[in-house]
């Protein structure tokens, strides 16, 4: 049986750790990565934020926070 992986974005801005999306291609998601970033720049006048391979963070005196990540998941 072929297992599927889909691409979870995961917010960690607050403490829920919820999902905004699910991706069948890990391009889609790192486009949601994006989206996301900008959104919170935008919104919330949120600075000093890089786009890494899978994750969104945050510059705060050379200390990485983690505000968005792409989790692979594993269907059964």
């Amino acid at each position: 049986m072929t297992r599927k992986i889909i691409f979870g974005v995961n917010d960690k801005t607050t403490s829920c750790n919820s999902y905004v999306g699910f991706f069948e291609h890990e391009e889609d998601a790192k486009r949601e990565l994006k989206s996301q970033m900008n959104f919170c720049q935008l919104e919330f006048g949120y600075k000093d934020m890089i786009l890494k391979e899978d994750r969104v963070v945050k510059m705060n005196k050379g200390i990485e926070t983690i505000l968005f990540v792409i989790h692979p998941i594993v269907l059964r």
